[in-house]
């Protein structure tokens, strides 16, 4: 497993981030999120999620929210364990950063693997509440050969049910992206507190309810 490397802040910062949510897209990314295809949200899947949290990683939950900064080999599995929540990339997923397009209406489409070292930047907020969320930078998108999973982990106090979900979200809004791509329908881990999905893109992302505004959660 290949741990974050790099502390863009001082070192309580970087245990910080460790503690809390998991990396991934861009307050700088100016392109709307996709208005599904059809009216209406579904309800996210119950089931046991593969990453459960440690109580050691539960117990860290509640440091002050902040970003973090870490370098990694994208010809490489990679398997981010931070604080009580988790990534897991595997090889070639990221996209050639200087040639993929990006956007809504490419997350779908075939792209060459990068192949140098990625630098990621993983703000993280409102950790030790029901809606913990995380926003990463640069944006940039997966091969969609390729499985990316993120585990959200929400306090241990949150009542979670399937009306819950793991929205993505930039500057424009947040949308539960499950209505237009069923492939990026929502878990939710009642008994172990987390929320998990497969992404195609590095963008922001929260958990909240599946009907309502949450812009205010993420302050964007």
């Amino acid at each position: 497993m290949m741990l974050p490397t790099k502390a863009r802040t001082r070192l309580s910062t970087f245990a910080l981030l460790a503690v809390t949510s998991v990396l991934a897209a861009c307050s700088n990314d100016t392109t709307a999120p996709q208005m599904p295809a059809a009216s209406g949200a579904s309800t996210s899947a119950l089931a046991t999620s593969p990453f459960v949290p440690t109580q050691a990683q539960r117990a860290l939950v509640g440091v002050s929210d902040g970003t973090y900064t870490f370098t990694f080999n994208p010809a490489e599995d990679q398997s981010f364990s931070l604080g009580a929540s988790h990534l897991d990339v595997p090889a070639n997923a990221v996209c050639d950063l200087a040639t993929s397009s990006y956007g809504a209406a490419y997350w779908n489409d075939a792209c060459a693997p990068e192949t140098q070292p990625v630098t990621i930047t993983a703000t993280v907020k409102n950790a030790a509440t029901d809606h913990p969320s995380v926003e990463f930078q640069p944006a940039l998108r997966f091969n969609p050969l390729t499985q990316v999973n993120l585990y959200l982990h929400v306090t241990d106090d949150a009542t979670l049910n399937n009306s819950k979900v793991m929205k993505y979200c930039n500057a424009s809004g947040c949308i539960d992206e499950a209505v237009s791509d069923a492939e990026l329908r929502s878990n939710v881990d009642v008994e172990h507190k987390v929320v998990f999905r497969r992404i195609k893109h590095f963008s922001g992302y929260v958990v909240t309810n599946l009907v309502g505004d949450v812009g205010d959660l993420l302050g964007w």
